[in-house]
């Protein structure tokens, strides 16, 4: 008479086991044993560990670049962290530690600067995605704070559905969110505003 010892994670069996058990049982009870050690060790994993996190092509720590538009330089960015998923159906960009990004006129003079905690850079619809702590100012110093910011370079726009509070000179415009603009800030909208705006009497 054999014994065999099976072992099911924190249980062990014990099982008599005939002299003239056949090689085909056997295989089949070790099969059986693989999967559920398997099935245990996997359930043990924490579901983030197991997820199908995104692996990006690159990956760069305290980056630096300029953009150019036909041999004249239009951004500037800086991030402590860049990670790049140039892989997927739609290429972006990523920023896990925050970024600030610089736009120029044709004459190198600063249009506005953007920052914020985290970022992600849209290639082909040329969109930057801003949030946490995003603050955007133009070159009058006018300047705008919210959580979350979208940036299309392409059409000159940002947006947002986010609470926005801008300072402009010794005005103080908040809204709750449907905030539309230029880049400059020059022409923009609210949906919902409330705030003190100063008129000159003529």
């Amino acid at each position: 008479m054999k014994i065999l010892l099976c072992v099911f994670g924190d249980f062990v069996e014990y099982h008599k086991v005939q002299n003239n058990l056949s090689i085909t049982c056997l295989s089949l009870v070790a099969a059986l044993l693989f999967l559920s050690c398997s099935s245990k060790v996997a359930s043990d994993i924490p579901a983030e560990l197991i997820s199908n996190k995104k692996t990006p092509s690159v990956e760069a720590s305290d980056f630096e670049t300029t953009f150019t538009d036909s041999g004249i330089v239009r951004y500037f960015l800086k991030t402590p962290k860049l990670l790049i998923f140039d892989q997927e159906k739609e290429p972006y960009k990523e920023f896990p530690d925050g970024f600030y990004l610089q736009q120029f006129d044709e004459n190198k003079k600063i249009l506005s600067e953007l920052s914020g905690n985290y970022g992600k850079n849209f290639v082909r619809e040329q969109k930057w995605l801003a949030t946490g702590n995003v603050v955007m100012v133009n070159n009058k110093g006018d300047t705008l704070r919210t959580e979350e910011l979208n940036y299309l370079t392409q059409e000159d726009k940002i947006y947002t559905e986010k609470f926005v509070s801008i300072k402009k000179g010794d005005q103080f415009i908040t809204g709750t969110g449907g905030f539309e603009s230029d880049t400059q800030m020059s022409k923009w909208t609210f949906k919902k505003t409330q705030g003190h705006i100063y008129v000159e009497e003529k």
